[in-house]
């Protein structure tokens, strides 16, 4: 696939990044400070099913490499907790939430 088929973004702030199905890629939590955790979320909010919680005791970076990507058929919502950075996500949108191979 061409890289114009995915989508990527750098998180600071509590986000929706997928209104509908997407798959999920690959996160990076960067840490600014000690001790801090992050949320990615299938579904619109924090109320969703959480699929990773990126947690740091030390300032270092923290990545999420499913071996598969992960299906997210409600979307994709990220919750940036304290002393972060930021978050790289990379996801890619699904056609009409039919599930693809």
């Amino acid at each position: 696939m061409e890289s114009k088929e995915y989508s990527w973004k750098w998180v600071t702030a509590d986000e929706l990044l997928s209104h509908g199905a997407c798959e999920l890629l690959f996160a990076y939590l960067v840490v600014s400070g000690a001790s801090t955790d992050s949320y990615l979320y299938h579904g619109h909010n924090t109320t969703g099913v959480v699929i990773v919680n990126l947690k740091a005791a030390t300032v270092r970076g923290i990545p999420f490499t499913p071996k598969v990507p992960v299906y997210c058929p409600r979307g994709l919502y990220v919750d940036v907790g304290t002393s972060v950075t930021g978050i790289f996500v990379q996801w890619r949108e699904l056609a009409h939430g039919a599930k693809e191979s």
